[in-house]
């Protein structure tokens, strides 16, 4: 979540409405300690104000206040205005970066991309140059997609307000209750498109599936704990690894402990002849966040933005697997 992300969104849910902003925002005032003082949401620590978001949410829970089991009013909306900021900047597949379109060719259906991402980019990139993909692990023949922050164009639970026989947004089910979820996750291709989103309004059919950061994380994981787990498969079975420009927040324990749990692991137990893991991030902090794995000369750390020549490192080491 970048400070220009934020601020844009907020724009966007103060104008279209206003009434559960102007909550949202006086959570913000109070959570800087400043009620008088307008928020700039641009420097403002967004998840500083997703904590305090659950925070009161726990205390309207304890109270019998609940709005609905997939959050409060501020916390839907709040998801919505992000989900429908980030549907209007990621580029349609004609308007794709050639960096995208490269990425998304080089990859095969036994491919498993773990994204920490909402947006669709990855998804309309694939529509680009014609190639399946799955959210769920259950096609063979596509590429799999394990997005474990959620999705813009995923909700929770069965749509409630659907008029008639007719689904306007082709809700599908990712089949996660199959196991041992108990609430199902849906989701529609036509979400990945801005246009969609002019039709529909926060608080209804659309109600964005989004992780948000903070300590109410650990709420909100659950719900898709299924996919938290079914990648540690992957890596056991997987050639190479990379890590494309993820960043590691100090506070984020449960990326920080899905790293630690598979990582270390990778070269020694699994078998696999000439692995490695490489991490393609610019940030000068990625020395001391990857440390658990660099200081043992498991991994690469490519010091530098993600490019076309990555890519061609993936395309060598795949053909030489």
């Amino acid at each position: 979540m970048t400070a220009e992300l934020l601020a844009k969104t907020m724009t966007k849910f103060s104008a279209e409405c206003p009434g559960i902003f102007s909550q949202v925002d006086r959570y913000a005032r109070e959570n800087i300690g400043s009620i008088d003082s307008e928020v700039d949401y641009s420097k403002m620590s967004f998840s500083d104000l997703c904590t305090f978001l659950e925070f009161i949410e726990l205390r309207e829970y304890g109270g019998g206040e609940r709005w609905s089991d997939s959050g409060s009013r501020e916390k839907l909306a709040l998801r919505f205005y992000l989900s429908k900021t980030l549907a209007e900047y990621t580029p349609d597949k004609d308007a794709l970066p050639s960096i995208y379109v490269q990425f998304a060719e080089q990859l095969h259906e036994r491919d498993i991309v773990i994204t920490f991402n909402w947006d669709g980019l990855l998804e309309v990139a694939l529509e680009r140059v014609g190639k399946l993909y799955t959210y769920n692990f259950s096609d063979e023949n596509a590429i799999k997609l394990c997005k474990l922050h959620g999705s813009v164009n995923w909700r929770l639970g069965q749509p409630k307000n659907l008029r008639g026989p007719i689904d306007t947004l082709g809700w599908e089910s990712l089949r996660f209750s199959e196991g041992i979820m108990t609430q199902e996750i849906y989701s529609t291709a036509t979400l990945l498109h801005f246009s969609t989103w002019r039709h529909y309004s926060p608080i209804g059919e659309v109600e964005p599936f989004l992780v948000l950061p903070g300590y109410g994380k650990a709420f909100d994981v659950r719900s898709i704990a299924v996919l938290w787990y079914k990648p540690e498969f992957a890596f056991a079975t997987t050639h190479d690894v990379y890590i494309i420009g993820l960043g590691l927040a100090p506070d984020d324990f449960f990326i920080r402990s899905f790293f630690l749990s598979n990582l270390p692991y990778i070269k020694s137990y699994s078998g696999v002849e000439g692995r490695r893991i490489y991490i393609v991030n610019p940030d000068p902090a990625s020395v001391k966040n990857y440390d658990f794995v660099l200081s043992k000369g498991d991994a690469e750390l490519l010091n530098e933005p993600f490019s076309t020549d990555h890519i061609s490192l993936m395309k060598e080491r795949l053909s030489n697997a």
